[in-house]
């Protein structure tokens, strides 16, 4: 059979197609059911097709794909069909895509076949939820997709947790896309395969669709996906380093004046779509997960005031905030834009029990009062109580920053917000370190008079690192200085917070390439200290933790060795009279 014309330039037609953005993917999809409708129309010329369709899957059944997705197409036929029959459409449909170099996912199953594959291979299961006709008997395709769909509803609850183990195995294979310097964009968490796992788990009707800007993330990193095939010509998702700046002039981030990188402002672009995403996975699991759960049966007795009976009232662990369904939520009269410590109150309390702030608390903390200036002791103690959680504080701090409350407090993180770090020892982008590093402040040893100044130092020990900055430390300490007088630090305090910031790569720096017995090396680092042992225990914790945060590579035996015999070294120095 002669090659319909459509399908032989489907192609070179899908990669030179222009534009980009969700336009140009439903263009591309029109485009690609157009060939194949030509070549279902010369398959069928000679051949009775009744009851049988041909359906798109995945990308192509979402009408999503890119300029080198594969063609996921599956003949189902409604089983009354003879075998010869049905082979020779396949071959008629199949054989010319294949002459046409188009990567092809196929297979020819009846409507029982289809609930069969999807009840036992999970993949599959997903990948049919998007099922779309493309040709033939419509009748046929939207039984088996009401039929998947309902079998998908019905198994839920058993099937949830294979579908949350895979994304869990899938993450550990390919990194969180947020913190990678060459992410999968469709592997990795917070990727394209997790924006489907959402929109599956939305469909099995345990859990409602998430709030948020999902929608806006998953088409960027469509953008993404199609800009790299586009100026690459292969069919990787994997963004290499060396492709970074073409696919950033490709959608247009050289035009602008304020980007120094195009490359860095592409990585963070990514990030903060890929923190979306997982925002929304994690939100979509957890109602799911309460969801799954068999309903524990409650005796309720209602409180009765006045003969009326009344509601039972919320758990409150803190003013103005409730437990409601395993999530902190306002309680009722709670006002954010009358009580400007509240979005301090609901981080704190949501670190010290465990329960996270709902989407909806998020964002009404979003648009909250702010906080005056300086900050009350009150304040202070709220944040300080936050910092000192641990690692409970990281989901914490991960919301307030998606829903715009950190930089409401500090202006100066949107200068470090998502910003990727260019170096094998770095795990994390630099917002995100520092977060992890104050979270790992607690577990370092050592005691020290002012705990709460060493959080805040930790907290803020690379605020410096804006793009164009060379010296980030000796940046971040004319930084901290009025950010500490902000948070209504005195003077003396607030001069140790810089000066931890601005020596918190000291230590290692000295232990890793000087000569820990010359007794000037001794001396100078005493002097950066201030000749004060609880500055030099703090500098040390501050040390550990920082380097520890930032990967296995940092914070090795030998490292450790050194950096504890120049601490030893210093300490005995300053207790000198």
């Amino acid at each position: 059979m002669r090659t319909p014309t459509l399908v032989g330039d489907l192609r070179r037609a899908r990669l030179a197609h222009p534009g980009q953005g969700p336009g140009y993917r439903r263009a591309l999809a029109d485009l690609t059911d157009a060939a194949l409708a030509e070549l279902w129309a010369a398959a069928t010329a000679d051949l009775d097709a009744r009851g049988v369709a041909l359906t798109a899957v995945g990308s192509l059944g979402r009408r999503d794909g890119g300029p080198l997705a594969d063609l996921d197409l599956l003949l189902v036929h409604d089983g009354s069909v003879d075998r010869a029959r049905l082979a020779r459409l396949a071959e008629s449909l199949w054989y010319p895509l294949w002459d046409a170099h188009l990567e092809l996912d196929h297979s020819v199953r009846s409507l029982e076949q289809c609930r069969q594959v999807a009840s036992a291979d999970l993949p599959a299961a997903v990948g049919l939820l998007d099922l779309r006709v493309v040709a033939g008997d419509a009748g046929v395709a939207e039984t088996a997709g009401r039929a998947v769909l309902a079998d998908w509803r019905s198994a839920a609850r058993r099937r949830l947790p294979d579908l949350l183990d895979s994304v869990v195995a899938r993450a550990g294979r390919a990194g969180e896309l947020a913190y990678l310097i060459e992410p999968d964009l469709k592997e990795a968490r917070g990727g394209l395969r997790d924006a489907v796992v959402v929109r599956a788990l939305v469909a099995s009707w345990l859990t409602d669709r998430p709030h948020g800007d999902l929608d806006r993330s998953y088409r960027h990193l469509l953008d993404v996906r199609d800009a790299l095939a586009r100026t690459t010509g292969r069919r990787s998702h994997v963004l290499r380093l060396a492709e970074q700046d073409d696919v950033a002039a490709a959608l247009g981030l050289d035009d602008d004046d304020d980007v120094t990188d195009p490359a860095d402002e592409l990585l963070a672009s990514l990030a903060q779509s890929a923190r979306v995403v997982s925002a929304a996975l994690d939100v979509t699991v957890r109602r799911a997960r309460r969801a799954a759960e068999k309903p524990r049966p409650r005796v309720f007795r209602p409180f009765v005031v006045r003969g009326r009976a009344m509601p039972p009232r919320l758990n409150e662990p803190a003013q103005g905030l409730a437990e409601h369904d395993g999530e902190l939520v306002l309680a009722g009269g709670a006002d954010p834009a009358a009580d400007p410590f509240l979005a301090l109150r609901a981080a704190a309390t949501s670190a010290r029990t465990g329960l996270p702030l709902s989407p909806v608390t998020l964002t009404s903390l979003g648009v909250g009062a702010p906080l005056p200036e300086p900050w009350p002791a009150a304040a202070r103690d709220l944040l300080v109580e936050l910092l000192g959680s641990g690692e409970a504080q990281v989901p914490v701090w991960e919301g307030l920053d998606l829903a715009g409350v950190v930089t409401t407090w500090f202006p100066e993180w949107s200068r470090v917000r998502n910003r990727p770090q260019r170096t094998a020892v770095h795990r994390h982008t630099v917002d995100r370190h520092m977060v992890q590093t104050v979270a790992l402040v607690p577990a370092t040893a050592g005691a020290v008079r002012r705990e709460d100044l060493l959080l805040l130092a930790a907290f803020l020990h690379d605020i410096g690192k804006a793009p164009g900055v060379h010296d980030h430390a000796a940046a971040g300490a004319r930084l901290a200085g009025p950010m500490m007088d902000r948070l209504g630090l005195a003077p003396a305090e607030r001069d140790v917070v810089v000066l931890l910031v601005r020596e918190h790569l000291l230590l290692p720096g000295v232990a890793g390439r000087e000569d820990l017995d010359d007794p000037s090396v001794v001396a100078r680092v005493a002097a950066a200290v201030a000749h004060d042992a609880d500055v030099l225990t703090m500098l040390r914790r501050l040390t550990e933790a920082d380097a520890v945060a930032a990967g296995p590579q940092a914070w090795t035996t030998w490292r450790a060795r050194r950096v504890d015999a120049l601490t030893e070294r210093v300490r005995a120095a300053v207790a000198l009279p």
